[in-house]
Protein backbone atom coordinates (compact mmCIF):
# COMPACT_ATOMS: atom_id res chain seq x y z
CA UNK A 1 0.00 0.00 0.00
CA UNK A 2 2.61 2.22 0.74
CA UNK A 3 4.79 1.86 -1.76
CA UNK A 4 1.75 2.07 -4.50
CA UNK A 5 1.07 5.97 -2.63
CA UNK A 6 4.75 6.51 -2.84
CA UNK A 7 4.77 5.99 -6.65
CA UNK A 8 1.59 8.38 -7.24
CA UNK A 9 3.21 11.02 -5.35
CA UNK A 10 5.96 10.71 -7.86
CA UNK A 11 3.57 10.67 -11.16
CA UNK A 12 1.00 12.92 -10.33
CA UNK A 13 1.71 16.09 -9.49
CA UNK A 14 0.46 18.99 -7.32
CA UNK A 15 0.76 22.47 -8.73
CA UNK A 16 -0.64 23.96 -5.38
CA UNK A 17 1.20 24.51 -1.90
CA UNK A 18 -0.74 21.46 0.04
CA UNK A 19 -0.12 23.63 2.93
CA UNK A 20 -2.69 26.02 1.55
CA UNK A 21 -6.33 24.57 3.28
CA UNK A 22 -9.48 25.09 1.42
CA UNK A 23 -12.53 26.54 3.68
CA UNK A 24 -14.91 24.48 1.03
CA UNK A 25 -15.38 21.57 -1.22
CA UNK A 26 -17.12 21.45 -4.35
CA UNK A 27 -16.87 17.30 -5.72
CA UNK A 28 -17.96 16.13 -8.93
CA UNK A 29 -19.69 12.99 -9.20
CA UNK A 30 -19.74 10.92 -12.16
CA UNK A 31 -15.93 9.29 -12.89
CA UNK A 32 -14.92 11.21 -9.36
CA UNK A 33 -16.47 9.56 -6.45
CA UNK A 34 -18.95 7.61 -8.08
CA UNK A 35 -18.33 4.33 -10.08
CA UNK A 36 -20.33 2.55 -12.59
CA UNK A 37 -22.37 1.11 -10.38
CA UNK A 38 -23.45 4.22 -8.19
CA UNK A 39 -21.55 2.69 -4.91
CA UNK A 40 -18.95 4.91 -3.74
CA UNK A 41 -15.87 2.96 -1.89
CA UNK A 42 -15.75 2.60 1.85
CA UNK A 43 -12.75 4.75 1.46
CA UNK A 44 -14.20 7.66 -0.20
CA UNK A 45 -17.46 7.74 2.00
CA UNK A 46 -14.90 7.95 4.74
CA UNK A 47 -12.79 10.52 3.61
CA UNK A 48 -15.70 13.02 2.20
CA UNK A 49 -17.64 12.56 5.54
CA UNK A 50 -14.70 12.83 7.40
CA UNK A 51 -13.72 16.19 5.26
CA UNK A 52 -17.75 17.23 5.46
CA UNK A 53 -16.93 17.71 9.72
CA UNK A 54 -14.66 20.11 9.05
CA UNK A 55 -15.65 22.24 6.11
CA UNK A 56 -18.85 23.23 4.15
CA UNK A 57 -18.41 20.32 1.39
CA UNK A 58 -20.64 19.28 -1.35
CA UNK A 59 -22.06 18.51 -4.79
CA UNK A 60 -21.42 19.51 -7.89
CA UNK A 61 -22.83 17.62 -10.62
CA UNK A 62 -24.64 17.70 -14.05
CA UNK A 63 -27.28 15.08 -12.18
CA UNK A 64 -30.37 16.03 -11.37
CA UNK A 65 -31.70 17.44 -7.85
CA UNK A 66 -32.97 14.30 -6.60
CA UNK A 67 -29.81 12.50 -7.86
CA UNK A 68 -27.92 14.78 -6.52
CA UNK A 69 -29.90 14.75 -2.73
CA UNK A 70 -29.32 11.30 -2.91
CA UNK A 71 -25.96 11.05 -2.94
CA UNK A 72 -25.49 14.23 -0.36
CA UNK A 73 -27.19 12.30 2.09
CA UNK A 74 -24.89 8.68 1.48
CA UNK A 75 -22.03 11.26 2.01
CA UNK A 76 -23.56 13.18 5.30
CA UNK A 77 -23.64 16.66 3.55
CA UNK A 78 -25.82 19.39 5.00
CA UNK A 79 -24.88 22.21 3.20
CA UNK A 80 -26.25 23.26 -0.22
CA UNK A 81 -25.87 21.15 -3.21
CA UNK A 82 -25.56 22.17 -6.79
CA UNK A 83 -27.74 20.45 -9.81
CA UNK A 84 -28.35 20.06 -12.29
CA UNK A 85 -25.21 21.76 -14.24
CA UNK A 86 -25.15 24.50 -11.95
CA UNK A 87 -28.60 25.71 -13.04
CA UNK A 88 -30.08 24.83 -9.16
CA UNK A 89 -28.70 25.22 -5.35
CA UNK A 90 -30.79 23.24 -3.53
CA UNK A 91 -30.85 21.92 0.31
CA UNK A 92 -30.39 18.19 0.54
CA UNK A 93 -32.13 17.80 3.70
CA UNK A 94 -35.55 20.00 2.51
CA UNK A 95 -35.10 19.78 -0.99
CA UNK A 96 -35.51 23.63 -0.78
CA UNK A 97 -34.32 25.39 -3.94
CA UNK A 98 -32.08 27.80 -3.14
CA UNK A 99 -31.00 29.27 -6.26
CA UNK A 100 -32.23 28.19 -9.62
CA UNK A 101 -32.07 29.53 -13.26
CA UNK A 102 -34.54 28.28 -16.01
CA UNK A 103 -34.56 28.63 -19.54
CA UNK A 104 -36.86 30.45 -21.57
CA UNK A 105 -39.91 28.91 -22.97
CA UNK A 106 -38.82 29.33 -26.25
CA UNK A 107 -36.00 28.58 -25.92
CA UNK A 108 -36.15 25.18 -24.15
CA UNK A 109 -39.10 24.57 -26.67
CA UNK A 110 -36.62 25.00 -29.64
CA UNK A 111 -33.84 23.17 -27.65
CA UNK A 112 -36.28 20.51 -27.00
CA UNK A 113 -37.95 20.49 -30.69
CA UNK A 114 -33.72 19.72 -32.30
CA UNK A 115 -32.58 17.23 -29.57
CA UNK A 116 -35.87 14.99 -29.34
CA UNK A 117 -34.91 13.39 -32.99
CA UNK A 118 -31.49 13.35 -32.59
CA UNK A 119 -30.56 11.72 -29.32
CA UNK A 120 -30.66 8.53 -27.59
CA UNK A 121 -33.03 9.61 -24.74
CA UNK A 122 -33.92 13.08 -23.38
CA UNK A 123 -33.82 13.54 -19.59
CA UNK A 124 -35.75 16.81 -18.56
CA UNK A 125 -35.69 18.52 -15.08
CA UNK A 126 -39.21 21.25 -15.15
CA UNK A 127 -39.75 22.39 -11.79
CA UNK A 128 -37.60 20.20 -9.60
CA UNK A 129 -39.05 16.67 -11.65
CA UNK A 130 -36.55 14.57 -13.35
CA UNK A 131 -39.41 13.70 -16.97
CA UNK A 132 -38.46 11.72 -19.48
CA UNK A 133 -41.14 12.65 -21.56
CA UNK A 134 -41.87 16.02 -23.26
CA UNK A 135 -45.51 15.41 -23.27
CA UNK A 136 -45.58 15.53 -19.27
CA UNK A 137 -43.57 18.72 -19.56
CA UNK A 138 -46.26 21.30 -17.06
CA UNK A 139 -44.32 24.16 -15.55
CA UNK A 140 -42.19 24.74 -18.46
CA UNK A 141 -40.04 25.92 -15.19
CA UNK A 142 -36.54 23.80 -17.10
CA UNK A 143 -33.67 24.32 -15.49
CA UNK A 144 -32.03 21.68 -17.24
CA UNK A 145 -32.33 19.36 -20.72
CA UNK A 146 -29.73 15.97 -20.71
CA UNK A 147 -30.15 14.58 -24.37
CA UNK A 148 -27.75 10.89 -24.42
CA UNK A 149 -26.06 10.43 -27.67
CA UNK A 150 -24.11 7.16 -28.88
CA UNK A 151 -20.48 8.49 -29.17
CA UNK A 152 -18.80 11.38 -28.00
CA UNK A 153 -18.38 12.95 -31.37
CA UNK A 154 -21.57 13.17 -31.62
CA UNK A 155 -21.86 14.50 -27.85
CA UNK A 156 -19.16 16.92 -28.98
CA UNK A 157 -20.79 18.59 -32.46
CA UNK A 158 -23.96 19.07 -30.64
CA UNK A 159 -22.48 20.75 -27.46
CA UNK A 160 -20.69 22.95 -29.89
CA UNK A 161 -23.65 23.72 -32.29
CA UNK A 162 -26.14 24.64 -29.43
CA UNK A 163 -24.34 26.52 -27.03
CA UNK A 164 -24.50 29.97 -27.46
CA UNK A 165 -26.37 33.23 -27.01
CA UNK A 166 -29.37 30.93 -26.38
CA UNK A 167 -28.13 28.37 -23.97
CA UNK A 168 -25.08 26.68 -22.71
CA UNK A 169 -24.82 23.09 -23.54
CA UNK A 170 -21.91 21.15 -21.76
CA UNK A 171 -20.94 17.41 -23.23
CA UNK A 172 -20.63 15.01 -20.68
CA UNK A 173 -19.48 11.39 -19.42
CA UNK A 174 -21.47 9.72 -16.75
CA UNK A 175 -20.48 6.53 -14.88
CA UNK A 176 -21.35 4.09 -17.40
CA UNK A 177 -19.40 5.42 -20.12
CA UNK A 178 -22.36 7.04 -21.91
CA UNK A 179 -22.36 10.47 -23.74
CA UNK A 180 -24.97 13.58 -22.98
CA UNK A 181 -25.02 17.47 -23.42
CA UNK A 182 -26.34 19.50 -20.88
CA UNK A 183 -28.07 22.18 -21.64
CA UNK A 184 -28.84 25.17 -19.06
CA UNK A 185 -29.79 28.62 -19.25
CA UNK A 186 -27.58 31.08 -21.28
CA UNK A 187 -24.18 32.04 -19.19
CA UNK A 188 -25.10 29.12 -16.08
CA UNK A 189 -22.56 26.40 -15.66
CA UNK A 190 -20.12 24.66 -12.66
CA UNK A 191 -18.88 28.05 -12.70
CA UNK A 192 -22.18 29.44 -11.72
CA UNK A 193 -22.84 27.08 -9.28
CA UNK A 194 -19.60 27.56 -7.06
CA UNK A 195 -20.00 30.85 -7.17
CA UNK A 196 -23.66 30.68 -5.63
CA UNK A 197 -21.79 27.88 -3.25
CA UNK A 198 -19.31 30.26 -1.96
CA UNK A 199 -21.53 33.15 -1.51
CA UNK A 200 -24.25 30.71 0.64
CA UNK A 201 -21.59 29.51 2.93
CA UNK A 202 -19.75 32.66 3.31
CA UNK A 203 -16.30 32.23 1.42
CA UNK A 204 -14.46 33.54 -1.53
CA UNK A 205 -13.86 31.31 -4.23
CA UNK A 206 -10.18 31.52 -3.61
CA UNK A 207 -10.64 29.29 -0.59
CA UNK A 208 -12.62 27.03 -2.88
CA UNK A 209 -11.55 23.43 -3.52
CA UNK A 210 -12.87 21.30 -6.56
CA UNK A 211 -12.70 17.83 -7.71
CA UNK A 212 -13.36 16.77 -11.23
CA UNK A 213 -13.16 14.53 -14.28
CA UNK A 214 -14.71 15.97 -17.06
CA UNK A 215 -15.85 19.21 -19.70
CA UNK A 216 -18.57 20.27 -17.23
CA UNK A 217 -15.97 20.66 -14.42
CA UNK A 218 -14.11 23.05 -16.36
CA UNK A 219 -16.15 26.25 -15.53
CA UNK A 220 -15.40 25.44 -11.61
CA UNK A 221 -11.97 24.92 -12.15
CA UNK A 222 -11.80 27.92 -13.64
CA UNK A 223 -13.20 30.07 -10.90
CA UNK A 224 -11.65 28.28 -7.87
CA UNK A 225 -8.78 28.75 -6.19
CA UNK A 226 -7.82 24.79 -5.87
CA UNK A 227 -8.55 22.62 -8.85
CA UNK A 228 -7.85 18.97 -8.84
CA UNK A 229 -8.46 16.88 -11.53
CA UNK A 230 -8.51 12.90 -11.95
CA UNK A 231 -6.39 11.44 -13.74
CA UNK A 232 -7.46 10.38 -17.19
CA UNK A 233 -9.40 13.64 -17.49
CA UNK A 234 -9.78 15.28 -21.27
CA UNK A 235 -6.64 17.95 -21.87
CA UNK A 236 -9.08 21.05 -21.72
CA UNK A 237 -9.07 20.03 -17.39
CA UNK A 238 -5.93 19.01 -16.77
CA UNK A 239 -4.23 22.12 -18.52
CA UNK A 240 -6.04 24.28 -15.59
CA UNK A 241 -5.83 22.36 -13.45
CA UNK A 242 -3.92 22.97 -10.06
CA UNK A 243 -3.26 19.32 -9.54
CA UNK A 244 -3.96 15.92 -10.12
CA UNK A 245 -4.38 13.18 -8.58
CA UNK A 246 -5.21 8.79 -9.64
CA UNK A 247 -8.15 8.02 -11.21
CA UNK A 248 -11.29 6.57 -9.72
CA UNK A 249 -10.74 3.21 -9.56
CA UNK A 250 -7.46 4.36 -7.31
CA UNK A 251 -9.34 6.53 -5.21
CA UNK A 252 -8.20 9.74 -6.22
CA UNK A 253 -10.20 11.64 -4.81
CA UNK A 254 -9.14 9.88 -1.64
CA UNK A 255 -5.57 11.28 -2.11
CA UNK A 256 -7.26 15.48 -2.70
CA UNK A 257 -9.48 15.27 0.42
CA UNK A 258 -6.37 13.75 2.76
CA UNK A 259 -3.74 15.68 1.55
CA UNK A 260 -5.36 19.76 1.20
CA UNK A 261 -8.22 18.72 3.64
CA UNK A 262 -7.13 16.59 6.35
CA UNK A 263 -3.72 17.18 6.47
CA UNK A 264 -2.14 13.90 6.16
CA UNK A 265 -0.53 11.70 3.96
CA UNK A 266 -1.90 7.93 2.99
Amino acid sequence: MHLTVNLYKIRYRCLTDSNRRPKGLLIDLDGTVLPRDNKPTEAVLNAVRAASKIIPVSIASGRVQDDVSHFARMFAMHTPQVADNGATLIDPITGRMIKRYTMGRVEAEQTLHILKSRSVRLIICDDGRFLLNTDDIAAWEITMIAAQFPTEEEARKWATLLNGNSITAKPSLDNRGDWYIDCTKAGVDKGTGAENFVHEIGIKLADLMVIGDGWNDVPMFEVAGISIAMDGAPSELLDIATGVVPDIDSNGAVNAIEQYVLSRSL
